[in-house]
């Protein structure tokens, strides 16, 4: 058996204990006749039974510092509370059957044995039976509820004999309460989702509550007090249940119980623990401008978790006005960026379909798997290159006239079509000499 679980059996038996410890004893299981001489006794005198599963009721005797051959146990029980099932012998020093029923007449046990002479038996607390019974209907007897057929004196009820003398003074009937009732519900059942955990809380209900068992699983929320994992046995009100696995959704079901672990229907809530911990912001960003329509961004990537790891997506943006983590949204968003490296690693990204002769700033964002967002980059700019500067050094000059001159009247949108309309003329020609210089 594993720890805990021994652990949570521990703490329901000490619960019970600590309960049953508060209920009355005056008020039923009292002594009738005397103890002068040798009494019958049952045991418990004085419990509560849940309605239904099977429980033991022993039988014996204190002979009273004498030996004694003969025992009578005549006990009169409600048959619409109690069913007998078995008059469990073993461990008897009474081992001759005179009398053994459980329904004639009906609602009396009826009990007689003995010992072969010259055996005797002289003990304080002699076996004479073991009654297996349940529980069939709630009461909560104000006395006792199962009781020796005793008159003192006698011989035809309950009895004790020692060579054919009547020696029985007195018996120990019993009180028994049955309860097949279960608690309400918990309230309030609450799970939050964390990192690897998810913290539940709940309110218990105010009566015939003795502790709450709550219960795990994964595809399917627990049906039963037995199905599942038992995460949960007390009566708190709140519980972290760590270890988990982030992205798996974990079904919970509380089950309340009384001090018979009567169990109520159960709570459910379920929830999906995942990472909290987002990416580390970049800070290494630079822009450079490869050409009139183009810029090339290289970072250093950062992690999954911190600077650990690797992140699962970045998101890009630009616009031609300085960007802030307040209208990083409203930027333009890249496309086609490329899937994150392992944390350290350099990364780079050329962003195309600019406009020419343009500062532009640019930030990133990092995403983990558990959609964990990074605070923005730092923001680098860049200004591309003037439209009309064909070849790309810095300059409009007559390099790059003879260039124009040389796709004149080009209509599949070579480089020289400076306003990219699909012509080259004299529209390009005036953005060239607008530029010149």
């Amino acid at each position: 058996m594993h720890k805990e679980t021994k652990n949570i059996f521990k703490a329901v038996s000490l619960i019970i204990s600590l309960l049953y410890l508060m209920i009355p004893l005056s008020s039923g299981a009292v002594l009738v006749g005397n103890t002068d001489n040798a009494t019958l006794s049952l045991s418990p005198q004085l419990s509560i039974y849940r309605v239904g599963p099977t429980f033991t009721v022993d039988i014996t005797v204190n002979t009273h510092g004498q030996g004694v051959d003969t025992v009578a146990a005549y006990i009169n029980y409600n048959t619409a509370l109690f069913a007998v099932d078995v008059i469990d012998y073993t461990g008897s020093p009474f081992t001759m059957q005179a009398e053994s029923s459980t329904s004639t007449p009906v609602g009396m046990i009826k009990i007689t044995r003995g010992v072969p002479a010259p055996t005797t038996v002289n003990s304080t607390n002699a076996k004479i039976a073991t009654l297996y019974m349940r529980g069939l209907g709630n009461t909560t007897p104000s006395a006792d509820n199962f009781n020796f057929d005793f008159v003192a004196g006698d011989a035809g009820r309950s009895a004790v004999f020692m060579a054919g003398t009547y020696v029985l003074s007195g018996v120990y009937n019993a009180q028994y309460t049955l309860d097949g009732t279960p608690p309400a519900n918990v309230s309030s059942f609450t799970a939050t989702a964390g990192d690897g955990q998810i913290s539940l809380s709940w309110t218990n209900p105010t009566t015939d509550f003795a502790g709450v068992t709550i219960l795990r699983k994964t595809g399917s929320y627990p049906t039963s007090p037995t199905d599942g994992t038992i995460i949960y046995d007390n009566n708190g009100t709140s519980y972290v249940n760590t270890g988990l696995t982030n992205g798996t959704t974990y079904y919970y079901k509380a089950f309340s119980r009384d001090i018979v672990l009567n169990y109520s229907s159960g709570a459910q809530i379920s929830a999906i623990p995942r990472d909290t911990n987002a990416p580390s912001p970049i800070n290494t960003l630079s822009a450079t401008a490869l050409t009139a329509r183009t810029v090339r961004l290289n970072w250093t990537a950062t992690g999954d978790d911190g600077s650990a790891g690797t992140a699962a997506s970045y998101d890009i943006r630009y616009s031609t006005s300085a960007i802030t983590a307040a209208n990083f949204a409203s930027a333009t968003q890249v496309s086609g960026a490329p899937a994150p490296q392992i944390s350290g690693s350099a990364e780079t990204m050329t962003v195309a379909g600019l406009s020419g002769n343009t500062t532009y700033y640019f930030a990133i964002k990092a995403s983990d798997e558990s959609a964990n967002i990074s605070s923005i980059s730092n923001v680098a700019n860049a200004i591309t290159y003037k439209t009309a500067d064909l070849n790309n050094n810095g300059i409009v000059n007559a390099q790059d006239f003879s260039i124009l001159m040389s796709y004149w009247g080009s209509t599949n949108r070579p480089v020289a079509d400076i306003n990219q309309d699909g012509y080259v003329n004299a529209q390009d020609f005036s953005i060239m000499m607008s530029q010149w210089g």
